[in-house]
């Protein structure tokens, strides 16, 4: 396939493109703060946010355990870190995984040699889910840990929150910002930051070549996922090399980075 050929290959993939599709809806937010600041105001009815950073398809690495990349992680003015995640599928919001998330985030950004666990920042993670996940049929629910003798909250700082997608029709400031996820037309999302965002994606030269750029980057990530799994098997070097078109230099340097990880 060609360069041209590859690239109207993804082209195509991202028209149909919505926000509700995890690379599309980190890159979106994540290279305007402004917009992140928008989505979590609208999410935790809270305008005091000011987001200083965001990093979309985060990898936090577990070296004795799974390791996850999180869609999009912003970071605020105080220190406080919001996980958000879309997820089209229910398997991919059960409970476990919100905890887990926590857990990889309150672990990677806890300073070494912190002795005062109070230091540790107020963590968010979020889910915009496209079912009714909990199943309770409401628009947004709010998880925190509780004392069950007295129903007191457990002030851990750790906050879990489900968007239910599914309650898109009604007229709240949250009901309309999941109907515009769900638009594959700029033209149709009524929120107009949002649009102009998604428009610079999909109907720009520069917007459509770093899509096409981060596709090819992770269409690259998930050949290397797979080299990594056929050494870990026992396949060999020329063998991965052959099924997986990679350079037999860069099966090489996987090898090496799996022999010093399990040293």
């Amino acid at each position: 396939m060609t360069t041209e050929e590859t690239r109207q290959k993804y082209k195509k993939a991202i028209d149909e493109f919505c926000l509700m599709d995890d690379t599309f809806m980190a890159v979106v937010f994540s290279e305007n703060t402004k917009l992140a600041e928008m989505l979590l105001h609208i999410i935790l009815l809270d305008d005091r946010i000011r987001v200083v950073r965001c990093r979309h398809q985060y990898v936090i690495n577990n070296l004795i355990g799974h390791s996850s990349s999180l869609d999009l992680l912003c970071e605020d003015e105080h220190g406080k870190y919001f996980n958000v995640e879309v997820q089209r599928t229910n398997a991919g919001a059960v409970p476990q995984r919100a905890r887990y998330y926590m857990g990889l985030i309150d672990a990677r950004f806890f300073p070494s040699g912190t002795k005062d666990y109070k230091d540790l920042s107020d963590t968010y993670v979020i889910f915009i889910t496209e079912h009714d996940v909990l199943g309770y049929g409401l628009p947004i629910y709010h998880i925190s840990r509780r004392i069950e003798e007295n129903n007191a909250l457990f002030k851990d700082g750790g906050k879990i929150i489900y968007v239910n997608a599914e309650k898109r029709y009604e007229k709240t400031q949250l009901s309309m910002l999941m109907h515009d996820f769900f638009c594959k037309n700029a033209n149709d999302i009524k929120n107009k930051a949002l649009a102009d965002e998604v428009r610079s994606y999909k109907e720009t030269e520069t917007g459509v070549n770093k899509m096409c750029k981060l596709m090819q980057d992770l269409a690259k990530q998930e050949i290397i996922e797979v080299a990594k799994n056929l050494l870990m098997a026992g396949a060999s070097i020329d063998l991965v090399t052959k099924g997986t078109k990679l350079s037999r230099e860069e099966v090489e340097e996987i090898a090496l980075n799996l022999e010093k990880k399990t040293a």
